[in-house]
């Protein structure tokens, strides 16, 4: 199968998300409305990613159907482009920013008590 690089995640959530930003500038307009239906659209596509997610690890044969499914919404919208991109690049930076600071507290630990958490290691 291969190894999936966490930032070929966040790279196509920035095109998703600057396709939605192209498709506006398109239409020269983007008013509150648009704004609020962008944030608001946040949260049901988090629900399509985690769905998506599920699919994939439980059940490869129906992953078709998620897929078409955000395709479609991809298409219709633009705040759907806005909304998935927003989504997939938190579902990349969250636990990625979690590690940097799991990383860091722990060359803190070690400068602080003199290398005594070698063995940590």
């Amino acid at each position: 199968m291969g190894v999936v690089v966490p930032r070929a995640g966040g790279l196509r959530g920035a095109l998703l998300f600057l396709l939605g930003v192209g498709r506006f500038f398109v239409r020269h307009r983007f008013g509150f409305i648009d704004a609020l239906y962008c944030c608001l659209a946040v949260v049901p596509a988090g629900l399509l990613l985690l769905v998506f997610d599920y699919v994939f690890h439980h059940a490869r044969l129906v992953l078709v159907i998620p897929l078409v499914l955000a395709g479609v919404l991809v298409f219709s919208s633009p705040v759907w482009d806005v909304a998935l991109g927003l989504a997939l690049m938190g579902a990349m930076v969250g636990p990625a920013l979690s590690d940097w600071k799991n990383e860091k507290r722990l060359q803190k630990s070690t400068t602080a008590h003199g290398d005594e958490n070698k063995e940590r290691k």
